[in-house]
């Protein structure tokens, strides 16, 4: 019988004698120890990626308005229409006006902001700038049918503005007149440097405004006036401190 027993358990089931495996698993513990380590690392890597987006995003609307507003001024030079002829100094309402027979836009505003047109801004690490803290003179401005806004401020045809009242603006950079872009018009986060560029207007055009020769400084840590010109040579922020 006995002899039967065991031949049966040999021939018959061949895996009766044969040790049990394990089935490897993780704890409940260790999973949560991993989601934890993995919703810290994204908490750290998310904002900063979206920031990058967002600032790519910036930075070619920019660029796409530089080269509208420089095509408009060919277009106001072709029809002997320029500001530069055609506005008397100071006449910002004139300089406005001029590009806005060139342009496609929703409304014309007048006065501070906050308007149609305009927000309330602030400079870049809410900085003072000729002891301001914020961007909302009341000179003329517009929005286009495509979201951004423009504010416009006239000097003189003669490119030499020197007055000791607007040379914190001007720095270094000689000009005709200044305009201010905000390239998502009303929206946020209405901060020099990051949607808000300034434009130097000369005889033939538009360049970016800086505020010293030490663009990257400013631009970095300073008040962000010179961040249009960062902007347009280096085609984005993302520098040392120098």
């Amino acid at each position: 019988m006995k002899s039967n027993y065991k031949k049966c358990l040999v021939s018959v089931c061949p895996n009766a004698l044969l040790p049990s495996k394990k089935i490897l698993a993780f704890t409940l513990a260790e999973v949560l120890i991993t989601l934890g380590i993995i919703g810290i690392v994204a908490a750290m890597t998310i904002p900063t990626l979206m920031s990058k987006i967002q600032e790519k995003r910036y930075t070619t609307q920019y660029k796409k308005i530089f080269s509208e507003l420089n095509q408009t001024m060919k277009m106001l030079e072709n029809d002997e229409s320029s500001p530069i002829t055609m506005c008397k100094s100071f006449d910002d309402t004139c300089f406005r006006d001029q590009f806005a027979t060139k342009m496609k836009i929703s409304h014309s505003c007048n006065g501070a902001p906050p308007n149609k047109c305009l927000a309330t801004s602030t400079f870049l690490n809410n900085q003072a700038h000729y002891y301001k803290t914020n961007v909302n003179d009341g000179w003329p401005s517009l929005v286009t049918l495509s979201g951004y806004s423009v504010k416009f401020r006239y000097h003189r045809a003669d490119c030499n503005f020197v007055e000791d009242a607007e040379t914190a603006w001007a720095g270094t950079l000689r000009n005709c007149g200044w305009v201010q872009v905000d390239t998502n018009g009303l929206n946020a986060p209405n901060i020099v440097g990051k949607d808000i560029f300034f434009l130097a207007f000369m005889q033939d055009g538009f360049i970016p405004y800086y505020e010293t020769d030490n663009k990257i400084n400013d631009c970095y840590k300073g008040t962000g006036i010179s961040c249009a010109s960062i902007r347009i040579n280096n085609g984005g922020m993302h520098f040392s401190a120098q």
